[in-house]
C-alpha cells in the first residue's frame, strides 16, 4: 500500500499496510494505534471474502450432499433444484456473515481490552481486526480456490488438521480449526492486542486463547449436536 506520512506532535506517523501485517505485523500494529486504516483494508478484504466464498459454494455439490442426507421422497430433478437453491443461499450466507463479522469481532477485542485494563476505541479495534482478517481471509480464499478446482471435501478446510487427519463428527469439526491461517491470525490478534491496545503481552496471549478455545468449543458442541441429529 502507498506509504503516507502525517506529521503529529512534531513525530511523523506512517500510515500502516495492509501486506505489511504478513512480514512486520508489531511495526503495522503500532502504527494502528496512531493512526488507524479503515476503508482501504476493508474493501480488499471483504473483496477476498466475497471472491472465496463464491468459490467455494460453486464447487460445492449440494445435491450430492443433500443425497447423503434424508431426500424425503425427492425426485432427481427436485433434488437438483434444491441443491441449486441450497449453493446460492449458501453463497449469501458465507459472504453475509464473513462481512458482518469483520464489524462485531472489534467489539469482542475491544472489550478484552478493557477487561485488560488497556485504553482504546472501536476504530482501532476495527483496524486491527482488518488487518488480523486479512490472513484468515487468505485461508477461505485458497480453500474456495481448491474445492472449485478439485474433488476436495468442501465441509473441511484442506488447510486443517481435519484436511490432513481422516476423521468426521465431532473430531472433524474440531479439527477444522485448527486450521494454518485461522491459528496464524490469532498470533496476529495476540500480538496487536498488545501493540494497538496497550495491554501486556500475557493479557493479549490470554485473550487469544481464550477466544480461540471458545471458538474450538463451540466447535465441538455443532459437531456433537450434528451427529446426534443424523443418529
Amino acid at each position: 500500500m502507498e506509504t503516507n506520512v502525517e506529521k503529529n506532535s512534531g513525530t511523523a506517523t506512517e500510515k500502516p499496510s495492509l501486506f505489511g501485517v504478513i512480514t512486520s505485523p508489531s511495526v503495522q500494529f503500532e502504527r494502528i494505534r496512531e493512526r488507524p486504516a479503515v476503508w482501504g483494508p476493508l474493501f480488499i478484504v471483504a473483496v477476498i471474502i466475497i471472491v472465496g466464498a463464491v468459490l467455494q459454494s460453486l464447487g460445492t455439490d449440494y445435491s450430492e450432499i443433500l443425497k447423503s442426507t434424508d431426500p424425503q421422497g425427492l425426485t432427481a430433478e427436485q433434488m437438483e433444484t434444491v441443491g441449486t437453491i441450497t449453493k446460492f443461499g449458501a453463497m449469501a450466507g458465507a459472504i453475509f456473515g464473513g462481512i458482518a463479522a469483520l464489524f462485531i469481532a472489534p467489539l469482542i477485542y475491544w472489550l478484552c481490552v478493557k477487561i485488560s485494563g488497556g485504553v482504546t476505541t472501536y476504530k482501532k479495534m476495527l483496524s486491527l481486526g482488518l488487518f488480523v482478517s486479512l490472513i484468515s481471509s487468505f485461508g477461505l480464499l485458497i480453500n474456495g480456490i481448491v474445492v472449485f478446482t478439485t474433488n476436495a471435501n468442501p465441509l473441511y478446510s484442506v488447510t486443517s488438521l481435519a484436511g490432513i487427519i481422516q476423521s468426521d463428527g465431532v473430531l472433524a469439526s474440531v479439527l477444522n480449526n485448527f486450521e494454518i491461517f485461522s491459528v496464524w491470525s490469532f498470533v496476529l490478534l495476540a500480538i496487536g492486542l498488545h501493540k494497538t491496545g496497550g495491554i501486556s503481552k500475557k493479557a493479549g496471549w490470554i485473550s487469544a486463547i481464550v477466544l480461540f478455545g471458545i471458538l474450538v468449543a463451540f466447535s465441538f458442541f455443532s459437531g456433537l449436536i450434528n451427529s446426534m441429529a443424523g443418529a
